[in-house]
C-alpha cells in the first residue's frame, strides 16, 4: 500500500465506513448474534492517546492499556511522552513516541507505520476525539477499525454532529451517551456505554489516618487552566487558616496557568501554606503527600482522577458536575461541593481535617467501592466485546453490565 500524504486528513468519502469486513481465522464465521464477554478473543490493540500529562485523560489511557493487558490481550501505546510517561512503564508490549507537538512529518509517519505493521494491529482505540491524534488517519491507511473513548459534554470533549470518523463511540457515562445521541446524533447502533474503572492501589492507611503527629495536608490535584477552580481551592484554604486550624495545602499540576497559581498564591501572602507543585520526580505516587484530595470536575476525564484518589486510600472532595454523582455519595464515600463555593469547600475541608476517624471511615468506603463496583475485568470484557462486535459488523450494545451483576441475575 503507498504511502498516505502526510498530515491528518483522510480520503475516505463523508459517511462511508472502512472496510473492515476482511476477518481472520476463527473471527471470520463467529456466531455473534449474541456476544458474551466472558468468551471474547484476545485482541492485539493500537492505542492512541494525547502527551501524557498529569490528567483525567492520561489516567484513562493508563487504566486502560492495564486493563486489556490484564485480559489477555496484546497493547501497543502511540502517544508523545510527558511527565506521567514512567507510570505507564509495563502497562503495553510496544510504544512508539510521537513527538511532544504531536506533528510527525514525512519521515515520522513512515516509522510509524513501519511500528504498527510489526505490531500488526486488529483493531486501533483513541483514548479521545483529539483531532490531532493520528488514529483516524491510520485507520484509513490501514483498514481498521477504529473507536473512540468520550469522557465528557463539553464542545472540546465531543466529537462533531453526525461525526463518521469513528467506528463506535464509547461513552463514559449516561449523560455523555445521551449527548451523542442527540447533540451529535451519531448512529444508534455505534455508540455504547463502559464505565470506567480502577485498580486498586493502596487502601487506607489507619494508623497514619489517625495519627495526631502529622499535620494533616489536602492536596488540589490536576491541570493549571483557566477555570479549573484553583482561586476557590486558594480562597478556602485561606478561610480554614483564619479558622486557627494546622494544616497544609498544596496545588499540583502543570499548565498555560502555572505561573498565574504561584502568583496568586504568592500575592494573598500563602506560600508558607499552600505549596505550588509543578513538577514530581515520581508521579506514580501523586497521592502520598496528601491526607484529603480535592479534584475540580471541569477538569476532562476528570472521574478518572476522582477514582485514582480513592483508588489510593484518600478521601475525595469533588465539585459538583459530571459524572461525579455517579462516582460519590455524598457524604458517604466522598463528598461533593458546588462549583466556585470557596465557604462550603473550607467547610467540607474543616470537617475532614478535625475528624480523622470520619476521613478513615470516609476512606474505607470509596476503597471498597472501587473494588467492588469499578473492576478492571469489567471494563476489559465490555472493551473486548466492543471490539468483537466491530470486526463482525455486529451493533454495538448499548451498555454492559458488571460481570457480578449478571451472575446475580441468573
Amino acid at each position: 500500500m503507498p504511502d498516505s500524504p502526510p498530515g491528518n486528513k483522510t480520503v475516505r468519502p463523508s459517511g462511508v465506513r472502512r472496510d473492515t469486513a476482511r476477518l481472520q481465522g476463527r473471527e471470520r464465521d463467529r456466531d455473534t448474534g449474541r456476544i458474551r464477554a466472558e468468551d471474547h478473543a484476545r485482541y492485539r490493540v493500537a492505542v492512541f492517546a494525547p502527551r501524557l500529562e498529569l490528567d483525567g485523560t492520561t489516567m484513562y489511557t493508563r487504566t486502560l492499556l492495564n486493563a486489556l493487558r490484564g485480559s489477555g490481550d496484546a497493547v501497543m501505546l502511540v502517544a508523545p511522552s510527558g511527565p506521567m510517561a514512567k507510570t505507564l512503564l509495563g502497562a503495553y508490549d510496544d510504544l512508539f513516541e510521537m513527538p511532544d507537538q504531536g506533528k510527525i512529518g514525512f519521515f515520522g509517519w513512515r516509522r510509524m507505520k513501519e511500528a504498527l505493521a510489526d505490531f500488526e494491529p486488529e483493531v486501533l482505540h483513541s483514548v479521545c476525539p483529539d483531532a490531532s491524534l493520528p488514529a483516524v488517519r491510520v485507520a484509513d491507511h490501514l483498514q481498521l477499525p477504529l473507536c473512540v473513548s468520550v469522557h465528557g459534554v463539553k464542545p472540546d470533549e465531543l466529537p462533531p454532529a453526525e461525526d463518521k470518523l469513528y467506528d463506535a463511540y464509547i461513552a463514559s457515562d449516561q449523560s455523555v451517551r445521551e449527548r451523542l445521541l442527540n447533540d451529535c446524533r451519531l448512529e444508534r447502533d455505534r455508540t455504547t456505554l463502559i464505565r470506567d474503572c480502577a485498580f486498586p492501589e493502596r487502601a487506607p492507611d489507619e494508623q497514619a489516618i489517625l495519627s495526631d503527629r502529622r499535620r494533616q495536608v489536602v492536596g488540589w490535584v490536576g491541570p493549571l487552566t483557566e477555570g479549573c477552580g484553583y482561586h476557590c481551592f486558594i480562597e478556602a484554604a485561606i478561610k480554614v487558616q483564619a479558622r486557627g486550624v494546622d494544616s497544609m495545602f498544596s496545588i499540583l499540576g502543570g499548565g498555560n496557568a502555572a505561573d498565574k497559581v504561584r502568583d496568586e498564591v504568592e500575592s494573598r501572602g500563602m506560600l508558607p501554606r499552600i505549596v505550588v507543585v509543578q513538577g514530581l520526580y515520581d508521579y506514580g505516587r501523586i497521592w502520598d503527600p496528601y491526607d484529603i484530595a480535592v479534584i475540580d470536575t471541569r477538569q476532562s476525564a476528570a472521574a478518572l482522577m476522582v477514582l485514582n484518589a480513592m483508588a489510593n486510600g484518600r478521601p475525595v472532595i469533588a465539585t459538583e458536575g459530571g459524572a461525579v454523582f455517579d462516582l460519590i455519595q455524598d457524604g458517604v464515600d466522598g463528598m461533593i461541593v458546588p462549583r466556585d463555593d470557596s465557604d462550603t469547600l473550607a467547610e467540607r475541608i474543616l470537617l475532614l481535617v478535625q475528624n480523622p476517624a470520619e476521613r478513615l471511615r470516609m476512606a474505607k468506603a470509596a476503597f471498597e467501592k472501587i473494588e467492588d463496583d469499578y473492576r478492571p475485568v469489567d471494563m476489559a470484557d465490555s472493551l473486548n466485546a466492543t471490539y468483537t462486535a466491530l470486526l463482525t459488523d455486529e451493533p454495538l450494545p448499548k451498555l454492559f453490565e458488571p460481570r457480578s451483576r449478571r451472575a446475580a441475575t441468573k
